[in-house]
């Protein structure tokens, strides 16, 4: 009488089938970690866009005497009587600060606040998103703010960029030239959140935008069209030079 024998996998069958697993997976990790990462890019940049056409159209609108760009010298030219609601003549320290006020989001009447905040349809969700949370209450802070948006834009032209996740180091950006075809991630973009040094997204002054993966991110890109010009360059009119409100939370 035969004994019934299970044959099962061998030690070195089991060895061979985890190192074909751990090819496999390595060879997939890059390409999902992209997708991933255009995906969010892509999302980010849809609503950054969303969030610079309300400022043009409430800019427009010259309910805010042409103010919804905040500028460093809006204090100088409040009106004697400031129309009811926000007060966007006020020099904005952050973007948080700016986004504060803008969207009116201390106002607990859900339709009053809807009625009286600056740009319309625009919810904190929109300037948050990518491991930057939304304010949940009535305050905006840093924390809840996933952008950067430049002040003192009047004369720059429609090719600027005016809003940058924050990852992006404002102050070097500025000090660029659009015709530097230099790689230099390190200097361009810092380890917040969004995105870190793997990529940003830049809203241009009218309403375009552009995703960056860290292989794109240098000047001639991210500038494209200023040729050998700076965003220091450009200035209010008064002296008050272009700059981005970037703020000092890191996470």
């Amino acid at each position: 009488m035969k004994a019934n024998r299970k044959q099962g996998f061998t030690m070195i069958e089991l060895l061979v089938v985890i190192v074909i697993i751990g090819i496999l997976a390595t060879s997939l990790f890059g390409p999902v970690t992209n997708f991933l990462l255009q995906g969010n890019l892509t999302g980010m940049m849809g609503n950054g866009r969303k969030v610079v056409q309300a400022i043009i159209a409430a800019d427009m609108s010259g309910r805010y005497a042409n103010l919804a760009w905040p500028a460093t010298e809006n204090k100088d030219n409040a009106p004697d009587q400031k129309p009811t609601g926000p007060d966007m003549y006020q020099d904005f320290s952050s973007t948080a600060d700016y986004f504060q006020e803008a969207l009116y989001i201390e106002e607990t009447d859900v339709q009053k606040r809807n009625r009286l905040k600056v740009l319309k349809d625009i919810e904190p969700s929109m300037i948050a998103g990518n491991g930057v949370t939304a304010a949940s209450g009535q305050t905006i802070g840093e924390q809840n703010c996933a952008w950067i948006l430049a002040k003192n834009t009047r004369e720059a032209p429609s090719i600027a960029p005016v809003f940058c996740t924050r990852n992006v180091i404002g102050t070097a950006l500025v000090g660029a030239a659009g015709n530097d075809t230099s790689s230099d991630v390190d200097t361009l973009l810092n380890t917040q959140q969004p995105f870190g040094k793997d990529g940003c997204v830049i809203i241009r002054k009218d309403g375009s935008g552009k995703m960056f993966r860290a292989d794109d991110v240098y000047p001639q890109a991210m500038l494209e069209g200023l040729g050998t010009g700076k965003l220091s360059d450009f200035e209010q009119g008064d002296g008050n030079s272009f700059e981005f409100m970037q703020g000092s939370t890191s996470n």
